[in-house]
């Protein structure tokens, strides 16, 4: 997919999970931490944290159901929707390797500066209550003529962890990403 390789997500649980995924959230939201605490990329030069926000890694919980049901959907049907077959070796390939799976809060005039992933693989799936409490948020591709993959309930996208990307500020409250970061072991 132009401009870059990357696998655009819709509708990516069906209702129940989705449903049981904000349960999920609505459990764990009043222990997320401060950025500084979530591995946060950091500024080259100057090595402060480039995001303000919250989040939990998931794999701390011992059990995600939020994990659980994203694996069935990444490695099983996801694979199937890829049409382009060095794509799907490199994600085949990837299956075997570790995965940390992070959950992040964003609030008003919360934000992700310009970073880039340690991962080879970096999956954002974004969910929200209904109806949206929030504008802005949008991920932003800045060495690609500033591409935006558009925030929205239950969707996501795949990537290559290196290339760089943002988070604006939001207004507003309520955006949760799911992060999967995954790499060769």
């Amino acid at each position: 997919m132009d401009p870059f390789p990357h696998v655009l997500l819709e509708d990516y649980f069906t209702k129940s999970e989705w449903e049981t995924c904000m349960r999920e959230i609505e459990r764990i939201k009043l222990h997320l931490m401060p950025g500084e605490n979530t591995g946060s990329a950091r500024h080259p030069k100057t090595g402060q944290v480039t995001k303000y926000n919250s989040g939990m890694f998931l794999g701390d919980l011992g059990v995600s159901e939020i994990i659980t049901m994203s694996r069935q959907h990444m490695y099983q049907e996801l694979f199937e929707q890829i049409d382009c077959e060095w794509w799907r070796q490199v994600w085949r390939m990837n299956n075997a390797n570790q995965e940390s799976w992070l959950l992040s809060r964003y609030v008003e005039g919360q934000y992700y500066n310009t970073h880039r992933d340690s991962s080879q693989f970096t999956m954002l799936l974004w969910l929200h209550h209904l109806p949206k409490t929030f504008s802005g948020g949008d991920l932003i591709f800045c060495d690609f003529d500033n591409y935006t993959v558009p925030c929205n309930n239950n969707t996501g996208v795949i990537f290559f962890g290196p290339l760089r990307h943002e988070v604006p500020p939001i207004k507003g409250y309520g955006r949760y990403t799911v992060t999967c970061f995954t790499g060769l072991k």
